[in-house]
């Protein structure tokens, strides 16, 4: 659970900072087209944001991984019956 909640955390983070690279991306990337003076600036820019919705989209199937696996668990405890006579 603590894999999970520390997982979701990352995944907000990366959420929040893959807008902001959506955003810069496209102002880049709209700047590369109009074909001005030194534009390497720019691709590193576009670089970068790849990478943080590359990470962002890895901590996405990690997340559900977590989840998946946490809710497997979940279902098994609440549908055993004898965790049920227990009660």
């Amino acid at each position: 659970m603590k894999r999970l909640r520390f997982s979701a955390t990352i995944t907000a983070i990366l959420g929040f900072f893959s807008v902001m690279a959506l955003i810069l991306l496209f102002m880049a990337l709209s700047d590369i087209a109009d074909s001005g003076t030194a534009q390497k600036l720019e691709w590193y820019v576009a670089g970068t944001c790849l990478i943080v919705l590359v990470a962002f989209t890895i901590s996405t199937f990690i997340t559900l991984g977590y989840l998946l696996k946490t809710s497997d668990k979940l279902i098994k405890l609440t549908t055993d019956p004898e965790w049920n006579q227990k009660k």
